[in-house]
């Protein structure tokens, strides 16, 4: 009489987190049916766990693979083509600016019949082009710079199709170009029709730092009619984190800033924790507005004003312009992505502090 059947092994919690993009424990909550998980959290794990070929719970979950729909593959355990999502690994409480558009990725690419493989990139960490390597993927799309850059370039000496989404551009590079430069411009002239005569810019210390330093004086020049000097025009360069942020908060906080424009999430709540410390409120004493992405931008307290991108939309181009790319090597790519001003609840009219 013959035993029973050896049930197959589903992938681990871990993995279904890595690849969602969220924590464990909060992967751990969305298959347990667990209360106070987002929609977007429990969309990523549902995707998640379509990209690696398992039912979603309460029918057989993580019980036998089955490849995604769309994905053009036919026969029990056939997989999808695997897309390397790469984008540099937050430091301590650094908030990843990019979360948002990779789990927009995530969803694209699971529509598109593709598997999205998240590679994290930093000091400390092995080489993306060497773990994409092993995993056959057939493609990239890398987030940011810095450490994301450089492993950009390895992948494509490694004949990895590569498209860049990051925020400043880069020569030679297939890439979209965040356009934080017109993205202040937007956010001043809007603080600028609100009365304010005292903005501060608060930028993080990367590659794109010179230039919203320019745009910052040139568009208050232009719309202020004064000379932008640095006195004019005061600007505070953040270290990572919360930390950095709150301490670039503190600088334009003590050069009597009615308004201040923040360039990364961490300054923005380290921009928050300051104000609050200095005992001034968000935005009767202290206008803020945040260029870029904000997670939960609308449920903060206040919600927060910002001048961001349709993370969607730019997901599904990277998708299509990455096949492109693999399609012809030789094709070339160089977009500008406008941001929009989306208004919530913290700026106000210039009053006194």
């Amino acid at each position: 009489m013959s035993g029973p059947v050896p049930r197959r092994a589903g992938p681990g919690l871990a993995l279904i987190a890595r690849t969602a993009g969220v924590s464990v424990s909060t992967a751990s909550r969305v298959l347990r049916g667990a209360p106070g998980t987002s929609a977007a959290a429990r969309r990523a794990v549902e995707i998640a766990l379509g990209t690696l070929g398992v039912q979603a719970p309460g029918a057989g979950a993580l019980a036998a693979p089955a490849g995604p729909a769309g994905s053009g593959e036919s026969g029990a355990g056939a997989a999808p083509a695997l897309i390397a999502v790469v984008q540099n690994a937050p430091e301590g409480t650094e908030v990843d600016a990019f979360e948002a558009l990779h789990l927009a990725l995530v969803r694209r690419l699971f529509d598109v019949g593709r598997a999205a493989v998240r590679i994290l990139t930093g000091p400390g960490i092995g080489s993306a082009a060497q773990a994409a390597a092993r995993a056959g993927v057939r493609g990239a799309i890398v987030l940011g710079g810095g450490s994301a850059g450089r492993e950009a370039r390895a992948l494509e000496a490694a004949g990895v199709p590569v498209v860049r989404v990051s925020n400043a551009p880069h020569a030679g590079a297939r890439q979209f170009v965040l356009d934080s430069v017109r993205g202040i411009a937007t956010a001043l002239r809007h603080l600028v029709h609100l009365g304010h005569r005292r903005i501060g810019l608060a930028v993080p210390q990367d590659s794109a730092a010179d230039a919203r330093i320019a745009a910052f004086r040139r568009t208050l020049a232009a719309e202020m009619h004064i000379m932008a000097s640095r006195d004019q025009a005061p600007v505070a360069i953040a270290a990572a984190g919360v930390l950095g942020g709150a301490q670039a908060a503190q600088e334009l906080l003590a050069k009597d800033c009615s308004a201040v424009v923040s360039c990364a999430p961490s300054i923005t709540f380290g921009i928050l924790e300051a104000a609050g410390r200095a005992g001034l409120r968000v935005p009767e004493h202290l206008s803020l507005l945040t260029v870029g992405e904000m997670p939960d931008a609308d449920v903060l307290s206040p919600p927060m004003s910002q001048v961001g991108f349709d993370w969607e939309a730019i997901a599904a181009a990277a998708v299509r312009e990455l096949d492109r790319v693999i399609a012809d090597p030789e094709v070339g790519l160089d977009y500008s992505v406008a941001p929009e001003l989306v208004l919530r609840a913290s700026e106000a009219p210039a009053g006194s502090r």
